[in-house]
């Protein structure tokens, strides 16, 4: 330290006061404002905390339209989650969604069957969704299952969901040979109503067939009866056959954009209401689907030795009138003994539609009878199949059954697989049998010889008209003159005899003069008659005379 003695202090400036050692000291105020921030920082994380719901992961085939900590997860239009973080899958084949959920999301939502889907603007099936999305952004749709088993990890599907869970109806699973234009989204009709839409689409495993599954709304589900029947409606469906045009369409949205009808024959009982998830047949057209499907169903062969042209599978098997089958395939037959080749048509006859509608107790039902006792009895009173045109514009053919008495006798073979029934000419084939036969006759006429002997008779008729002109020149030079002389004379002729009956003329001034004498000499015939009768004597004696 400096010896220095201590400058002197200004008056003005303040002076520091000591204080005792022993005094506690008070905490500053400006601390206050830290500690504060960090309860409330301390709050609001644990808040967070106790508020974060569950995360789960989300695999989708790619980002499209998907942002981190922006794109919402949504139920019903109401904000439940948020994705957090996106990322490529381990194969590199698809993207990883992790999405944090609110935690009023419920435990049961969160199962194995919960659906997710990614909305963007969609056209198909005739509907436009996710408009939306055009301005605030596409977001990931839910929809919860119903299954009890919990699950984090989901396959979000590439086609948002149609119909979410808690919308009333049934689903039902259509089987069918092809989608034809179906989409998700197409509507389901039925009586020409819409009563639902196509939720799935997808070809089967063994890939011979495709799934369809359809959405019926309440309460037309109550019309998907055990015996309803579905079939693609989709387009215009155009029918020519002997009948003649038909058409059948079910709206404008289905002739551009395809769907679904739907309805049970009215000729047979509709049963009972089907349950939900049943398998139907989905038929190509209603024709199609509303044929009577047949219990009992025989093969049969028929071989024909004409041609088959306009005939196809599908085409009616005729009886009568009645359709009693169908025709199932078409193929070639070679006999190498005579080296040729015939037509083999296969066919499905219903037997249950040859019996009698109203049998008599004494008539046996034809179904009750075995199929080769059956047959053997037809064909044996001449049962043949016939080819049979259906449309002449078209050329479309069909197979008509019938009894012909006076067909050829056929020995049957009921143990053959299928069994053959006889076939007799078609109506076609034996009017060009006859025409053929026509022909062959008119090639045996000698036309050649028959031209001659016409031109030698054309020869002989010309000399002959020569012949003729000559004799009427002759007449005309020769006898017309004399001839026109005979008839003036006989014209003269005629005059005087018209003169000579006249009524004034000299003829009948003397016919009338002798009839007045002839008149007069029956009078004095008469009285001298009359004189006899009474004097019959005087024959002998002579007249007497009369006394004055």
């Amino acid at each position: 330290m400096s010896d220095l003695p201590p400058k002197e202090i200004p008056p003005e400036v303040p002076q520091a006061v000591s204080r005792p050692a022993n005094r506690r000291r008070l905490p500053q105020i400006v601390w206050v404002i830290p500690v504060l921030t960090l309860l409330v920082g301390g709050y609001l994380g644990l808040k967070a905390l106790l508020d974060k719901g569950p995360t789960i992961t989300i695999r989708f085939t790619t980002a499209d339209g998907l942002e981190e900590n922006k794109t919402r997860i949504k139920f019903k239009d109401v904000d439940i989650g948020l994705v957090r973080r996106i990322a490529l899958s381990d194969d590199r084949t698809g993207v990883l969604v992790k999405a944090e959920l609110s935690k009023q999301v419920s435990k049961g939502f969160l199962v194995k069957d919960t659906r997710f889907w990614v909305v963007r603007p969609r056209i198909a099936g005739g509907q436009i969704s996710g408009l939306g999305t055009l301005l605030s952004g596409s977001y990931i749709g839910a929809d919860p299952g119903k299954s009890s088993e919990e699950q984090r990890d989901f396959l979000g599907l590439e086609t948002p969901v149609v119909v979410t869970s808690g919308l009333a109806g049934r689903t039902f699973l259509l089987r069918g040979d092809d989608l034809g234009s179906l989409d998700i989204g197409s509507p389901v009709y039925f009586r020409r109503v819409q009563a639902g839409q196509v939720v799935t689409a997808k070809t089967a495993k063994d890939g011979k067939s495709v799934e369809v599954g359809v959405f019926v709304n309440a309460p037309f589900d109550q019309f998907v009866t055990t015996e309803a029947r579905f079939w693609n409606a989709s387009g215009i469906d155009v029918t020519l056959d002997a009948s003649g045009v038909k058409l059948q369409t079910q709206s404008l949205a289905t002739v551009i954009l395809g769907g679904i009808a739907f309805e049970a024959p009215a000729e047979i009982d509709p049963g009972p209401r089907a349950n939900g998830n049943t398998e139907f047949r989905l038929w190509n057209d209603r024709a199609e689907a509303m044929k009577r499907q047949e219990r009992i169903v025989e093969k049969y062969l028929m071989v024909f030795d004409q041609s088959v042209r306009g005939l196809q599978a599908g085409a009616p098997i005729d009886f009568r009138g009645i359709v009693v089958g169908e025709v199932k395939s078409i193929n070639l037959q070679y006999d190498p003994k005579t080296v040729r080749f015939k037509s083999m048509v296969e066919v499905l006859v219903f037997p249950e539609r040859l019996r009698s509608f109203y049998p008599s107790t004494e008539q046996r039902d034809l179904v009750g009878l075995t199929r080769e006792l059956r047959i053997a009895r037809f064909i044996e009173r001449g049962f043949r199949g016939q080819l049979r045109s259906a449309n002449l514009l078209t050329g479309q053919q069909y197979v008509a059954v019938d009894f012909f008495p006076k067909a050829p006798k056929v020995k049957v073979d009921t143990s053959k697989s299928p069994p053959e029934i006889p076939t007799i000419p078609g109506s076609i084939e034996e009017l060009q049998e006859s025409v053929a036969s026509i022909v062959r006759k008119l090639e045996k006429v000698p036309f050649d010889q028959i031209g001659q002997d016409v031109r030698r008779a054309i020869a002989n008729l010309e000399v002959s008209l020569k012949n003729v002109d000559g004799v009427m020149k002759r007449v005309d030079k020769e006898v017309a003159p004399e001839l026109q002389k005979t008839l003036e004379q006989a014209r003269r002729t005629l005059t005087n005899a018209e003169r000579a009956i006249a009524d004034d003329g000299p003829l009948q001034q003397d016919l009338r003069e002798t009839l007045r004498d002839v008149s007069k000499a029956s009078d004095s015939l008469k009285q001298l008659t009359d004189y006899l009768e009474q004097h019959p004597e005087s024959l002998i004696r002579g007249k007497r005379e009369e006394k004055k």
